[in-house]
């Protein structure tokens, strides 16, 4: 879909800033349906209403939401109603959900059970994307919490504008900007509890250690963005140099081929044999990525043990992961 001039100047400036980042990061809302996950929140309700405005403007294709009710909370069936009014206004067709989330860490079950339901939707209702309300003040806040658990360069990533079906058309705006946006559209929105609890270091963050930066460093919030941005690029390219050393889907790795290899690069070779022997990035931490490295320095065959029933064995000069 070309996107004109004058299709462009029918649209706010928040709008216009939100076509160039789907332009620039090549997010794919003109090439089909694009479901939006609708919490009833700030940043989920500005992300509606802009998506729907660049259908309007023949900017954008056709756009549905859906809202997942957790069931976590008294009142979560005002959020979905609250969600129904705004898609009613927006004529934007609008799916509600409801999910059990599992034991565990909430917060994490909660996102597992909240993305199986926006993918089952997507699929059924025949949209390309799923589009979230993740913002530029988001990626700050979580390039700052994965900072102080030691994260590497892929942690510190953060927030990618896209992986597979998942687009984040905000991610360069920041909070400020999308309740200004809201303000002058005249759209309310809901407010989470749990958003103003201390007990979720995200919330901290958020109300204590952003404003203090911010007073230290006028702009953290962008340049923590831009950051995270740098670091996604250099991730690609020691993954790449990694993918050459083990290609998908192979199951074990030469020793020699690793000798030359600087550790960043090993590490990621380690790293992607275990996703390829359990199908999952989960569960192998840095201590146990560091433990096989030791192993690899080790003469002779040996083994350690890993997550899940699995073990790194050496044998013949070649590493596989396998089960114990």
């Amino acid at each position: 879909m070309k996107i004109t001039r004058a299709r462009l100047a029918s649209l706010r400036p928040f709008e216009r800033a939100v076509v160039a980042t789907c332009r620039a990061r090549n997010l794919s809302i003109s090439q089909g349906p694009v479901l939006v996950a609708l919490s009833g929140g700030p940043d989920s309700t500005a992300l509606a209403a802009v998506m729907a405005a660049l259908r309007d403007a023949a900017v954008a294709g056709p756009v549905l939401a859906c809202h997942v009710d957790h069931q976590l909370r008294a009142g979560s069936a005002a959020d979905g109603a609250a969600c129904e009014d705004l898609c009613r206004s927006l004529a934007v067709p609008l799916h509600r959900v409801r999910v059990d989330v599992g034991g565990g860490n909430l917060q994490a079950a909660a996102r597992r059970a909240r993305y199986r339901a926006l993918r089952r939707v997507a699929d059924e209702a025949g949209a390309r994307v799923i589009a979230t309300g993740h913002t530029r003040t988001d990626q700050a806040e979580t390039v700052l919490l994965r900072l102080v658990r030691g994260a590497g360069a892929r942690g510190l990533a953060a927030i990618p504008p896209r992986r597979g079906r998942l687009v984040r058309p905000l991610i360069d705006r920041s909070r400020a900007e999308i309740l200004a946006y809201l303000r002058d559209r005249g759209l309310g929105w809901c407010e989470d509890p749990s958003n103003a609890t201390p007990r979720f270091d995200r919330n901290r963050v958020r109300s204590e250690v952003m404003p203090l930066l911010e007073s230290l460093r006028p702009g953290v919030e962008a340049s923590l963005a831009r950051a995270a941005d740098l670091l996604r690029e250099d991730e690609r390219a020691l993954e790449a140099l990694a993918r050459t050393l083990l290609p998908r889907g192979a199951e074990k790795v030469s020793r020699a081929v690793l000798d030359g290899a600087p550790l960043a690069v090993r590490a990621r070779v380690v790293r992607r044999l275990w996703r390829d022997a359990t199908g999952s990035r989960r569960s192998l931490d840095a201590g146990h990525v560091s433990a096989v490295l030791r192993l690899l320095d080790r003469p002779g065959p040996g083994s350690v043990s890993l997550p899940g029933g699995r073990v790194a064995a050496v044998r013949r000069g070649e590493l596989r992961i396998k089960t114990a």
